[in-house]
C-alpha cells in the first residue's frame, strides 16, 4: 500500500487525482442544489420575513386592506411582523394580512427559502395587550380597510377597546380577528 507503481506513468496518477477531485466537486454541486432545492419547497412566508429582518431590508408590503407599507422589516412574532418606517414609525402587521412581500427595485433576493421561526411566538394582540395600559395612542387598521385612530384602552380575549380621537372621546370595539395591522404611536 502506498507503494509507486512503476508500470502506471506518473501523469496517470495526476489525471486520475484530477478525475477524483472533478468528482468530489459534482457531487457537492449536486448535494447544494438539492439543499436549496429543498430549502425552496418547504419555503415559508415566515422564514422569509426573518431573513428580512436580520438583513434590515426595505420592503414594499401588501395588504388584504389594500394598503401598502414602504418600510424595512425589523422583527417578526408570532402571527405578525414588525415593519420600520424612514420616519421611524413602527407598522405591526398581521402575517395572514400580507399579500405581498417586494424587495426594494435593484435589491435582488434570491427566491423564498426555509422554514426559520420567529425568535418570538408572542402573538399582535398579546403585544398590543401590554401596550393597554399605557394608553398609547394607536391606528388600527381592519382586513376591510376600516381605520380606528384612538387611545388603545384594553384588548380583551378576542376585542380591542379604543377611545376614539375627538371631541367626544367614544370608544370603539374592534374584533381582534379582523385587525390586519396596528400603527402604535410613542
Amino acid at each position: 500500500m502506498g507503494e509507486f507503481d512503476p508500470l502506471i506513468a506518473p501523469g496517470d496518477y495526476i489525471e486520475l487525482l484530477d478525475e477524483g477531485r472533478a468528482t468530489d466537486v459534482a457531487a457537492a454541486r449536486a448535494r447544494e442544489r438539492g439543499l436549496r432545492r429543498v430549502a425552496e419547497e418547504t419555503a415559508e412566508l415566515t422564514g422569509t420575513l426573518v431573513d428580512l429582518a436580520e438583513q434590515r431590508a426595505p420592503v414594499a408590503v401588501g395588504t388584504l386592506a389594500g394598503r401598502r407599507h414602504h418600510a424595512a422589516v425589523v422583527g417578526v412574532g408570532g402571527d405578525y411582523c414588525v415593519l420600520r418606517t424612514g420616519s421611524g414609525a413602527e407598522i405591526h402587521v398581521r402575517l395572514d394580512a400580507i399579500t405581498t412581500v417586494r424587495p426594494q427595485p435593484g435589491d435582488r433576493q434570491d427566491v423564498a427559502s426555509g422554514a426559520r421561526r420567529p425568535v418570538t411566538d408572542r402573538l399582535l394582540t398579546e403585544v398590543l395587550g401590554r401596550l393597554a395600559g399605557e394608553r398609547r395612542r394607536v391606528t388600527l387598521v381592519t382586513r376591510t380597510g376600516e381605520v380606528v385612530a384612538g387611545e388603545l384602552r384594553a384588548v380583551g380575549t378576542d376585542v380591542i377597546s379604543v377611545r376614539l380621537d375627538g371631541a367626544g372621546g367614544d370608544t370603539c370595539y374592534v374584533a381582534a380577528a379582523t385587525l390586519s395591522e396596528a400603527l402604535v404611536e410613542d
